[in-house]
């Protein structure tokens, strides 16, 4: 068949197609036209698409009025509830647990002051335009913009907020370093001056965002920020005829409180990780995971999504969800021979710790492992120092700038590990594949192909870089069990640059903002990209901050100063 024949067909296809569905070809110009059924998420009978109990006016014991109000008290609901308040609102704050809560620590941003310091220079355009080929355009771009010329000076007002309390920040420098697969050094965390750096993974102290919300909420306080904890938000209230968003009822059944908002309602809540049915719906490739990694516990429920949906808003239109899947939950993977269940190779491990967890989530059962030898240390020490690799779960959750992979930190952490028994450990290979449980003959057929491609200088069948290859040769022998957790649901409700929440018409809705998490439009094609570690943190400051002034009734770009892209 020739090229000429194969296009014609394509078109009559084309022609034939949208004939037979009733779309007219000059006429189908954007996604309004598309049937409502098509454009709408593959859901229906869901729990919040039943319409809501309006709560008793009896039930109302109190009123609250304020100019802003704030659900969620994590690092995008106090930084937005402190960037309103300087703009001279009034807030208050609401969060459903007893406590601010806090995850991790890595908080992407561009072009910030502690980069310059450090004479590291990224191409913010670039790393865009990378963003929005991994997400293969399924999103907004204009947010990832907005993003890119604010987050620096967001950074900058979280460092000094910081500084005021004697807390610390500095850059990762564990990122991943490829020329396929390649981070960027834009990942800053903080941690309290006089801590020690050398961790042992799963137990480090006063590193993380944990030491910087003590600082929001110090300053919060002393600006007479009303923090209302253990008050779940249950209902947004809405004019009539689609009217502007002028408050929130809180609390619980017979005795809720309602807060009228002057300026209006910003949801901060989180994202909805701990909804199974609405993961179901949004990101079904999710539930396949190993664990669940969130503090507080299941507290990442959807609630705002909930309630937005509830009074007309909408999720993204893009419904296949990012689901930010790392190998948190296991063993270290780095970038040794990987195997599955039957103990063959099935990947090349030149890959950042979100693509391992999908590749490994494919396997039997999901059941993958990172198999190495005694050499192993100096072979991983190598590779992250020399810029061969990294990354999470390859290179150290804190390793600061500057400082080099640690051996003993590692080491101190794969002796907890063989503890847990994440990390099997064996003089032989036969011995080691009983303690897998994978079969002992497909495991030393695959170590010997492994050890002959090494040789060879070459990865004939994955084609890994060969300066990664390394053998599998010097007893003791160790596997790693590769245990795959979900961080955050990576999806939310649809919005733009206004962080309006926005409707089934693409309108916002007056009065009612989203950002940090809860938030849609940002990732694309259900994949979370990794070329910016801390990039979820990384809105929740900017957006955050950004949705607290123009909730106020601010100017970002006169308040924010944008770098020059």
């Amino acid at each position: 068949m020739s090229n000429d024949h194969v296009a014609l067909s394509r078109r009559g296809f084309l022609k034939g197609t949208l004939a037979t569905a009733g779309v007219a070809l000059a006429g189908a110009s954007h996604a309004g036209d598309i049937p409502a059924e098509w454009a709408k998420p593959k859901c229906s009978n869901w729990s919040w698409e039943k319409p809501m109990e309006k709560i008793p006016a009896d039930q109302i014991k109190k009123t609250v009025d304020t100019d802003v109000v704030v659900i969620g008290a994590g690092l995008t609901g106090f930084s937005a509830a402190l960037s309103a308040a300087e703009e001279g609102a009034k807030v208050v704050v609401v969060e459903k647990t007893r406590s601010w809560s806090a995850r991790g620590g890595h908080i992407t941003a561009f072009g910030s002051k502690v980069q310059k310091s450090m004479k590291v220079n990224v191409d913010a355009a670039e790393i865009v335009r990378r963003l929005i080929a991994w997400g293969q355009g399924r999103m907004d771009e204009r947010l990832l913009w907005m993003f890119a010329k604010k987050c620096g000076a967001c950074m900058d007002w979280a460092v000094d907020l910081a500084a005021k309390n004697d807390v610390k920040v500095t850059l990762w420098e564990g990122y991943y370093k490829g020329p396929t697969y390649t981070e960027f050094p834009v990942t800053h965390f903080f941690y309290n001056k006089d801590v020690s750096l050398d961790y042992t993974y799963g137990n480090s102290t006063g590193i993380g965002n944990v030491v910087l919300m003590p600082c929001f909420e110090k300053e919060l306080k002393a600006k007479g920020v009303n923090i209302m904890y253990r008050t779940p938000a249950v209902q947004l209230i809405r004019e009539k005829n689609n009217g502007r968003v002028t408050g929130l009822i809180v609390g619980r059944r017979g005795n809720y409180t309602r807060i009228n908002a002057k300026k209006g309602v910003i949801i901060a809540t989180g994202c909805y990780a701990s909804n199974m049915e609405m993961r179901k719906c949004y990101s079904p490739y999710s539930l396949r995971v190993d664990a669940q990694i969130y503090y507080p516990t299941k507290s990442n429920t959807g609630d705002g999504h909930i309630m937005a949906m509830q009074i007309g808003g909408v999720m993204q239109k893009n419904d296949n969800h990012a689901a930010t899947v790392h190998l948190e939950a296991g063993a270290a993977s780095y970038g040794f021979l990987h195997v599955n269940g039957q103990g063959n190779r099935f990947m090349n491990e030149d890959v950042n710790t979100q693509s391992k967890s999908c590749s490994k989530e494919l396997q039997d059962h999901g059941i993958a492992w990172s198999v190495y030898d005694s050499e192993w240390l100096g072979q991983v020490k190598k590779q992250v120092d020399g810029n061969m690799g990294g990354g999470l779960f390859y290179g150290q959750m804190w390793q600061p700038w500057g400082a080099g992979w640690n051996v003993d930190v590692e080491k101190a952490t794969q002796a907890q590990h063989i503890k847990d028994g994440k990390v099997v450990v064996a003089n032989t290979l036969d011995e080691l594949a009983k303690k897998m449980g994978v079969p002992a003959d497909n495991l030393k057929r695959t170590v010997a192909r492994y050890n002959e491609l090494v040789k060879k200088g070459r990865d004939e069948d994955f084609g890994k870089r060969t300066e990664l290859l390394t053998p599998i040769v010097k007893p003791p022998f160790y596997a790693g069990k590769l245990a795959s957790s979900l961080l955050a649901m990576s999806g939310g409700l649809h919005t733009d640059p206004s962080l309006h929440v926005l409707d089934a018409q693409h309108r916002p809705i007056e009065g009612l903002w989203v950002a940090g998490a809860a938030a849609g439009d940002y990732f694309g094609s259900g994949d979370y990209p990794t070329i910016c570690p801390g990039m979820n943190h990384g809105r929740c400051l900017t957006f955050g901050r950004l949705a607290g002034i123009m909730a106020a009734g601010g100017d970002i770009d006169k308040k924010v100063k944008s770098i020059a892209i």
